[in-house]
């Protein structure tokens, strides 16, 4: 996401910010009394069932889920993923003790005695990302619990799918599936921005939320109103999960023009609509190749470049290219993105003046056109800029005027 587009969402934001402001100090009591009636020590000395859901509201888990679930909402998944629990499975409607991950032990005495040494790892290594990422509590809990011991370091949402959604909107590069590591990349983002650095990751929360709502896929059909039906677009899949071939093409000679046909019952386009659209697959477009970018660097022995790899285009998108990139020389490398959801043919793309002129000035200019952007395997092609804009199957046609003028009474 383009800084300047970031800067509005904020602006609106801050109209409400000081509100949530007041929701965290309420329930940071809450938190606070929970991390307070439960400590490392009143953890190792808990009982089943001053643990389990199933035995009462005021046990470990219920109030976790429960009592905070303002803080970061887990419902959704089974109570499997606290470890051990109480209740019914499946076919099987008798109430009794259950283990939900066999990692733990095959009895429940040793798995519950397990899953309170596993906790206590979780509060007590904070800093320790690699031994997170190991612990056996499931994800979303894991991200719970973190999150209520330590709030200045964890994000509050936990759910892999949201994770990637926020990922995708603002545009950032995350190369893991651990949803350890895809909090980290939204935090980072957070506390590299400055005007964001400054809130608390609930505002945070709150703000990514507010601006951005929740993932499309969680948006049952039957209830969606038909008009909007056609215009809902489809989640991208998690970055880390996409595919990139770089594929060598070559260019067809252009049909002839046909003569324009009037054409009815023309709807009116959604300028707005289609230009958030489109910004959003120019996005997505530049994280594949900054990780594509990255990717080839690494492999081929040059880390330290890889590491340099720099998406400019967030901070400012008037210099004419989106990435500085390296070849394995370490010579410098400039690349405009280009992204469309279409396949490998007949395409368009639009590219400012600005962008031309860097194209004919810079002799390590780049075009990489990025084919089904959407999808999870998808082509990129990279081409010299003086060679695309001099082959002579290519048309181009300036579609956009400046008008120049001064008004008075």
């Amino acid at each position: 996401m383009k800084e300047q587009e970031l800067r509005e969402y904020q602006i609106e934001f801050e109209k409400i910010r000081r509100d949530f402001q007041v929701e965290y100090k309420e329930l940071r009591s809450l938190v606070n009394k929970f991390t307070k009636d439960y400590s490392i020590e009143t953890i190792q000395s808990l009982t089943l069932d001053e643990y389990v859901v199933g035995k009462g509201d005021q046990t470990f888990c219920n109030r976790i889920e429960n009592e905070l679930n303002d803080w970061g909402n887990i419902h959704g998944a089974t109570a499997s993923k606290f470890g051990v629990y109480y209740g019914k499975r499946g076919a099987d409607q008798d109430k009794e003790y259950r283990i939900g991950k066999k990692a733990f032990g095959s009895n429940i005495d040793i798995a519950f005695e397990n899953i309170k040494s596993s906790i206590v790892e979780l509060i007590e290594n904070e800093e320790n990302y690699e031994l997170l990422k190991k612990n056996l509590i499931s994800p979303m809990f894991k991200g719970k619990i973190l999150s209520l011991y330590h709030p200045t370091k964890f994000l509050n949402i936990y759910s892999a799918n949201h994770l990637n959604y926020f990922i995708n909107i603002l545009g950032l590069v995350n190369n893991s599936s651990s949803e350890i590591e895809k909090q980290r990349a939204l935090l980072e983002f957070k506390n590299n921005d400055s005007v964001m650095q400054s809130w608390t990751i609930f505002e945070f929360t709150k703000f990514l939320y507010h601006s951005f709502g929740k993932p499309n896929s969680e948006v049952k059909e039957d209830d969606m109103p038909k008009d909007l039906l056609s215009v809902i677009y489809t989640d991208f899949p998690p970055i880390e999960k996409v595919k990139f071939d770089f594929v060598d093409l070559k260019t067809s000679k252009l049909p002839t023009p046909n003569t324009p046909q009037k054409i009815k019952g023309i709807r009116k386009t959604d300028y707005v609509a289609q230009s958030k659209r489109n910004r959003r697959i120019g996005d997505r477009g530049e994280q594949i190749v900054v990780l594509a970018e990255r990717q080839y660097l690494t492999k081929n022995g040059r880390a330290d470049l890889a590491e340099k790899v720099d998406q400019i285009s967030i901070r400012d998108d008037s210099i004419g290219y989106d990435i500085r990139s390296y070849y394995i020389n370490g010579e410098d490398k400039f690349i405009e993105v280009k992204s469309t959801t279409n396949p490998v043919g007949a395409t368009n793309i639009f590219i400012s003046a600005n962008e031309v002129k860097k194209a004919k000035e810079i002799e390590n200019f780049f075009f990489y056109i990025v084919y089904l952007v959407g999808d999870m395997n998808t082509l990129i092609w990279s081409i010299k800029g003086s060679d695309l804009l001099d082959d002579e199957n290519i048309r181009i046609e300036p579609i956009q005027f400046r008008l120049d003028l001064i008004t008075q009474e």
